[in-house]
């Protein structure tokens, strides 16, 4: 098992193909085989876009990503295959995980004791401590500010962002079609059920049964990507499993996004707060250029798929 930590792909978000999908089974002739995207990021809808960033690195580490916006779980390159991110977007109204099918992330640490400890003295809000059950590993929770469940593990062999751990109704249709879409390889591992996807390390994707979860949408936790190396490619074999509504836009350079923050404490959303003070957020320009779509998987789940063109060979 690679002993270092993640490493693969980060992505930002200025060119939006949307899609949403609704079919579940898959025919047996459309199950083709191509070459699988890697799993790429994970997005969280903040208020404020440095504060997160700034939690993140202090509390659970990665490093400084392509963008402000932005954490990387390896050393960012600029060239493929890179690491993969914690990407930040602002959302004054994102509602927290519980209840949604994107329920929580994992981060992985050696000694899972000592970091418990140093967080609580930082003042993080630890909902369950360190226990383990029979044979899954060493884990505790924790809740950041914003509302996000983080599931902590003692897996010594894969530090750093660890999982994404999904609640659906259907585990084992809901695993299945993320392996037929996207490909990894579906294990059960120290008990849980998921996929496990290989690059420069390990990630896991695992689900457990859950018949409430609302779509992940609007939550903090909005959706998580899959980074391909040719888009076109994938969203044609995707077609060929019966998804067919999708929209597309080839040129992927944009301006940087921008928006307005209101001041601590005040509504974002009006034209102004009590003060009169906001601030302008823009994300950076990329290093890389993307191309970006969107698509809602059968279980509710926001899907990303993005393209980094250069670090494609492009």
């Amino acid at each position: 098992m690679d002993h270092q930590p993640q490493r693969h792909r980060a992505a930002e978000i200025f060119i939006v193909l949307c899609v949403s999908v609704s079919l579940w089974p898959v025919s047996a002739q459309a199950q083709v085989s191509y070459e699988a995207p890697p799993f790429d990021s994970i997005h969280l809808a903040v208020p404020d876009i440095a504060s997160a960033r700034d939690w993140y690195l202090n509390n659970l580490g990665g490093n400084a990503g392509e963008t402000a916006d932005r954490i990387a779980f390896g050393r960012w390159t600029g060239d493929h295959p890179l690491p993969l991110a914690l990407i930040f977007d602002i959302s004054p109204a994102a509602t927290p995980t519980a209840g949604s099918v994107i329920e929580s992330i994992g981060f992985s640490y050696a000694d899972l004791d000592a970091k418990v400890k140093e967080l609580e003295a930082a003042g993080v809000k630890v909902t369950s401590p360190p226990s383990k059950t029979g044979a899954d590993w060493k884990h505790a929770f924790i809740e950041d500010p914003w509302g996000t469940r983080i599931e902590l593990v003692e897996d010594p062999d894969n530090l750093g962002l660890h999982h994404v751990n999904l609640h659906v109704k259907d585990p084992n249709a809901s695993l299945a079609w993320y392996v037929r879409a996207f490909g990894g390889d579906r294990a059960s591992v120290y008990g849980r059920e998921g996929i496990r996807y290989r690059d420069l390390g390990l990630f896991y994707v695992f689900a457990t049964k859950d018949d409430s979860a609302t779509p992940s949408e609007g939550h903090v936790i909005d959706r998580i990507a899959w980074g391909p190396i040719d888009l076109d490619k994938t969203v044609n074999d995707l077609k060929s499993m019966g998804f067919d509504t999708f929209s597309s836009d080839t040129n992927p350079r944009a301006n940087p996004q921008c928006n307005f923050i209101g001041a601590v404490g005040e509504d974002p959303s009006t034209a102004l707060g009590a003060s009169g003070i906001r601030r302008l957020f823009c994300t950076q320009p990329n290093q890389l250029p993307h191309r970006i779509v969107y698509l809602v998987a059968p279980d509710g789940v926001k899907v990303e798929l993005v393209q980094h063109l250069e670090a494609a060979g492009h």
